[in-house]
């Protein structure tokens, strides 16, 4: 028996090559597991011997020599005119010009298929000139509730309000303390409600904050606008004042068409929106 001897950070760091390695050459360019391992054993060791090669590779040594032929053939590797046989790697810019050169050229073609397509679908003109907005939908009353005071808290210029006299009422009460942040931070507000026995202790609290303009609007809803960049239109079920109800939905969004849409709808006067 004969034992091949090498230093253990030689042995080491070809392992870790190897591991590294071979499969992504089994990946890439089709070889076998025996075949990628040779040769990436070459690569490491340089010019050896077939015993050397099994020990560093861990191909079994019956298995060492047909898998090298298999690698003289595809241009892998070379056999080294001398005794004892000894073999070497062609070096890999060499051995795999053809295989990089056939993937240069897959990509470019598909790069220029992805150019091409991308052309086509900026120039494509859709006659209703198509466009994707998003909108959230909420349900239930404290979801609601939290969405707008989340829309108050962050309001910077505008706030624009439409509702009945109930809607008027809830709003009041989950929210007077944020009515007077907002007189504070100088932003504008305008509530457009009916004038009823139950929101008249609200209304004459408001005035001094807000713009209030008087309107007979009976519909249960919510309508409110912040800064003319986002809105939340919500539906009051049932018609009351009170602080819950899971019964309530509502849609949410920032798209300045929909926005424009629902402004016209509830107020009847298209709104200027903020750019």
């Amino acid at each position: 028996m004969v034992f091949v001897h090498m230093p253990r950070g030689v042995q080491e760091k070809s392992s870790s090559l190897l591991d590294a390695t071979w499969q992504r050459l089994c990946e890439y360019l089709g070889l076998s597991e025996y075949e990628a391992k040779v040769y990436v054993a070459l690569i490491e060791a340089g010019q050896s011997k077939a015993r050397t090669i099994s020990v560093m590779s861990g191909v079994p040594r019956t298995k060492v020599y047909g898998v090298l032929k298999k690698l003289i053939d595809t241009g892998l590797v070379i056999e080294v005119p001398e005794e004892p046989k000894r073999f070497a790697p062609v070096p890999p810019r060499t051995a795999f010009k053809t295989y990089l050169k056939s993937y240069q050229s897959r990509v470019e073609s598909l790069v220029s298929i992805v150019t091409t397509l991308e052309e086509s679908f900026k120039k494509a003109k859709l006659p209703e000139k198509l466009r994707r907005g998003e909108v959230w939908v909420i349900s239930g009353r404290q979801r609601i509730l939290k969405k707008i005071r989340g829309m108050l808290s962050k309001a910077r210029r505008s706030v624009d309000l439409v509702t009945n006299e109930n809607g008027l009422v809830l709003l009041y009460r989950a929210f007077n303390k944020l009515f007077d942040g907002l007189e504070e931070r100088s932003v504008r507000v305008g509530i457009v409600v009916p004038d009823s026995s139950n929101n008249q202790h609200m209304i004459s609290e408001l005035k001094y904050l807000c713009d209030i303009k008087k309107a007979p609007f009976e519909l249960p809803i919510i309508f409110l606008c912040i800064d003319k960049q986002q809105f939340i239109l919500a539906n009051l079920q049932p018609d009351s004042f009170s602080l819950s109800s899971e019964n309530d939905k509502a849609i949410f969004s920032d798209d300045p068409v929909l926005l424009e849409l629902v402004s016209l709808l509830v107020t009847g006067k298209k709104l200027r929106i903020a750019v």
